[in-house]
């Protein structure tokens, strides 16, 4: 869930958008002509600069490219934002894959975690809940807020104390999302693979079908409740980091009521800073509890975007909306640990044979490249001493790749390995806007002790 609060001292206040009147469900041969209008807007700017290329050069036009890269980002902003629905969560899963896309595009696209405007709770979403609980508000709750704790893509939430005092929060599904949702998948399964057929280097369809995968199971609330019961329960023996407590008996699969729980949103670093909480402590912190839930439990929040953690004084570490949670298949956690373990200390041999063992397959089998691979996934950023990758690191270690794959190129790639990799990439992100500094060695090492090949 998409959280926009604004804190003061040591407790999370939120900020309410303005609300404004929502659009009728758009029809799907409205929302196409949309969709399709922005991609043959953006494809045709890039085919013109191709085009100049082939007279001048790929130095001459580097600038035209990045110049590009924003106009296109801003332009898919816009559309999401008008749109709304799943489009807004297609651009909250591309916006995290520096992978994939220039950084123009992450700039923009990341921006879509904490800006979807609210509807109204008494006219659109409480008749839902009601219907959903089948019951009247007031046999529920004692009061609630009105204006939204946050605003998402899928549902949004507001803060209420129930009749026995218990102080909660409702997350409503937006009524017609689902609806929107199928729509949405269907335009964008054909837009993406014209776009494929038109260019081969261009292929977005492994983002649709992370997508398609995920996003179904994020609409049933009752799977987000029970990822947050097992997540809870496998960080029960810790006592820096709170998982918020469902309550089941007003949980369906368009409602969720969890406790409410304060703290200051993680990436708010002058209140962290007033609250006297140490940001080097919180990044290793949320690198060691993201690190056991990887490497040791086995299943893990997949959504780690600051929107979803809050930080209070200790420091402890509050982790909110487990709609996007992975559990991995048996034995793969060990598989991940063994690789982290190896590139850690640096044991080439034993980092290829664990690129193996999960399932990463070359054309061939060369295992310099899975040790490039390895240095280029972690080894960099552990390195560096930083709880980041930054822009120059992370265009040196995007060039590695690319020269790396150019000769040797990947055949074989676990699909299990990229929500990990959205993941560190998140956490990555988190840790820049922290400006902190973390010895990676130091928080990995206790997780990866006795896995080595």
């Amino acid at each position: 869930m998409e959280v926009v609060p604004v804190t003061h001292g040591s407790t999370n206040q939120f900020a309410t958008k303005p609300a404004r009147r929502r659009r009728p469900l758009q029809r799907r041969s409205h929302r196409f002509a949309l969709v399709a209008g922005t991609v043959g807007q953006i494809y045709a700017g890039y085919k013109g600069i191709q085009l100049v290329e082939k007279l001048l050069g790929a130095e001459r036009v580097r600038w035209m490219y990045r110049r590009q890269h924003a106009a296109s980002a801003q332009a898919i902003y816009r559309t999401a934002v008008r749109l709304e629905g799943l489009l807004i969560k297609a651009c909250q899963f591309l916006g995290t894959r520096a992978d994939l896309l220039p950084h123009e595009y992450i700039e923009t696209l990341s921006q879509l975690h904490d800006r979807v405007p609210p509807r109204s709770f008494d006219s659109v979403l409480a008749p839902l809940v009601e219907k959903e609980l089948g019951k009247p508000l007031r046999e529920v709750f004692a009061d609630w807020d009105p204006s939204p704790l946050a605003s998402a893509s899928l549902a949004q939430v507001h803060r209420a104390r129930l009749r026995d005092g218990r102080e909660v929060v409702i997350k409503v599904q937006y009524p017609e999302i689902a609806q929107l949702v199928e729509a949405d998948l269907a335009n964008l399964r054909f837009l993406f693979g014209v776009l494929a057929r038109l260019e081969r280097n261009l292929d977005l369809r492994i983002v649709l079908r992370e997508i398609q995968r995920h996003v179904p199971l994020e609409l049933d609330f009752q799977n987000e409740a029970r990822n947050a019961d097992r997540i809870r329960q496998n960080l029960s023996d810790r006592t820096d980091v709170l998982v918020p407590r469902v309550v089941w008996e007003l949980t369906t699969r368009r409602v969720l009521v969890l406790e409410y729980l304060e703290g200051i949103k993680i990436t708010h670093v002058q209140e962290l800073d007033r609250a006297g909480i140490d940001r080097n402590a919180v990044a290793r912190l949320l690198t060691d509890v993201f690190c056991q839930q990887i490497l040791r439990d086995g299943f893990f929040h997949a959504d780690p975007h600051p929107g979803n953690i809050l930080v209070q004084p200790g420091p402890r570490i509050v982790l909110l909306d487990f709609g996007l949670a992975k559990a991995l298949p048996s034995g793969f956690q060990i598989g991940l640990a063994q690789l982290a373990g190896a590139i850690l200390t640096q044991n080439r041999v034993a980092a290829a044979e664990a690129f193996r063992t999960l399932g990463f397959r070359t054309k061939n089998d060369n295992p310099e490249t899975l040790i490039a691979l390895g240095d280029a996934f972690l080894g960099h950023v552990a390195r560096s001493g930083k709880a980041y990758a930054d822009r120059e690191l992370v265009e040196m270690i995007r060039d590695n790749i690319v020269q790396v794959l150019r000769e040797n190129p990947l055949v074989d790639v676990p699909s299990d390995i990229l929500l990990v990799l959205r993941v560190m990439g998140l956490l990555s992100g988190i840790g820049k806007q922290l400006h902190a500094h973390i010895d990676l060695l130091q928080v990995m090492l206790p997780h990866v002790v006795g896995t080595s090949p």
